[in-house]
């Protein structure tokens, strides 16, 4: 990782730079543009001119490369401006990462997929750990850790939550429903509601809930193989009772236990009739 903890950037003066030669940073955080956004900056720019100077950095002869400014470099787009003041600094590719992510932050709220998909890029990227990403930005480090969880959300919620209204505190609430399609529901759901936060997280406790009692009724709960081996027991024993000579024997494995019941022609109960011993359920619930 490139150390930019203990040194600074060196500035350059500002120059006027061609638009046609500068290209978009691959190291910006922000994915969507509002284009409302832009026009009303791009009629701030033509009122009052650029009050912040582009920031660039020299990548080939005659190319530059932006730092900051998108939001600035797109309004001027808009206007059919052909050149632009700029500083353009000797920065590297870590440099360039964070200080697009950093003058995003200060200068217009990114949303918060968005800050934590730049986190996790510096990180991987660029070999910055949680603690110094705290340091930078101006950021504790659990709120760092709470930002990259949300990336394990499902791309499909991802994908619908930065135009649903839903906070970063909604979005944690929905790290709890591991299915895909429910959470995907549930995030709708909230979002057509306008759910409060307090609103969702009971909603998911009582769907939570609703889902651990479907599957209790779907699956027999039993402690052990006592319960089922004395119900056939007790069937073959009134098999007998009912003139049916019927047998049971249970047999241990060694994933379970084997209860074989044979049956034969009707016939009236013997005294003598076999019926399942003592022994046998002494011996299935070993």
């Amino acid at each position: 990782m490139t150390n930019i903890e203990n040194r600074t950037l060196t500035p350059r003066s500002i120059v006027q730079i061609d638009l046609s030669r500068i290209s978009p940073s691959p190291y910006q955080p922000r994915r969507a543009f509002s284009e409302a956004s832009i026009r009303e900056l791009a009629d701030s720019i033509r009122q009052y001119g650029l009050l912040s100077p582009l920031l660039l950095r020299r990548v080939d002869a005659g190319r530059y490369e932006l730092i900051a400014g998108e939001r600035r470099y797109r309004a001027m787009q808009m206007l059919h401006f052909t050149q632009a003041d700029a500083i353009v600094l000797s920065a590297f590719d870590a440099d360039c990462a964070l200080i697009s992510l950093v003058e995003n932050l200060q200068r217009e709220q990114l949303h918060f997929l968005e800050e934590a998909d730049a986190c996790r890029a510096l990180m991987e990227e660029h070999g910055f750990t949680q603690e110094a990403l705290s340091r930078l930005i101006g950021k504790s480090v659990p709120a760092i850790a709470n930002k990259l969880r949300l990336l394990k959300l499902p791309s499909s919620v991802r994908e619908m939550l930065p135009s649903s209204g839903l906070s970063e505190r909604h979005a944690r609430a929905l790290l709890k429903l591991e299915d895909e399609s429910m959470a995907l529901n549930t995030a709708r759901l909230a979002a057509e509601q306008r759910m409060s936060v307090r609103q969702l997280e009971e909603y998911i406790a009582r769907l939570l809930s609703g889902t651990k009692k479907k599957q209790a009724a779907r699956l027999p709960c039993f402690r052990d193989n006592r319960f089922v081996i004395n119900a056939v027991l007790d069937t073959v024993r009134e098999l007998n009772r009912l003139g049916v000579h019927a047998n049971a024997r249970v047999e241990p494995r060694d994933q379970g236990v084997d209860v074989i019941v044979s049956i034969r022609g009707q016939t009236a109960p013997s005294p003598n009739a076999a019926e399942p011993s003592p022994s046998d359920y002494r011996s299935a619930s070993q």
